[in-house]
């Protein structure tokens, strides 16, 4: 955890950076394809995390080829509840906006656990003529021998089908160069 991060994001601090990798995507109606990736989590002193993803379709010489999409939002912690819940539902820690150019945005709603986090939408709202997406579920983690590499794996329901695989990748920090920063 970075600490000095606002204290209420300490919890999501192991994201911020800037991650690159590659990934696989497809779904029912679409044929799988790799894709080149770069994700970057960013802090400015509030309480949130901003975000942003570019993804490239890898050409077949593994080069970044054509930008294929790209999605921002800012993901924020809630505060710990004063009073454990009577009921059964689960401790919500995170909310997650994400904005597609595909014309819709996501709400999600999660948990963190160490150095994961699992999100699940609780709205999904288009535009007239956006992708029809109706649910999603996200799950980033770091793994590895030194917990250097970000994996997330994207369940998506839409176009009428219900919620399955869409994307997933490993993505590390890019290594600067001597002098660099």
């Amino acid at each position: 955890m970075q600490s000095d991060v606002h204290r209420d994001v300490e919890k999501l601090s192991f994201l911020i950076g800037r991650w690159e990798g590659v990934g696989v995507a497809g779904y029912a109606d679409m044929e799988e394809f790799q894709f080149g990736q770069e994700v970057e989590f960013t802090d400015d002193g509030g309480p949130y995390l901003g975000y942003h993803s570019r993804v490239w379709r890898l050409t077949p010489d593994g080069g970044l080829g054509a930008l294929w999409t790209s999605e921002s939002g800012y993901w924020r912690c809630r505060p710990e509840p004063e009073e454990t819940p009577s009921d059964d539902s689960p401790a919500i820690h995170v909310e997650a906006l994400i904005a597609h150019p595909e014309g819709y945005t996501e709400m999600y709603l999660g948990t963190v656990f160490a150095s994961r986090v699992e999100l699940l939408t609780d709205a999904v709202l288009r535009t007239e003529t956006g992708q029809e997406v109706t649910a999603g579920k996200r799950l980033y983690g770091l793994f590895g021998e030194q917990r250097e590499i970000l994996g997330y794996a994207w369940d998506m329901a839409a176009r009428g089908h219900e919620l399955r695989s869409y994307m997933s990748a490993q993505l590390k920090r890019p290594v600067q160069a001597p002098g660099t920063g």
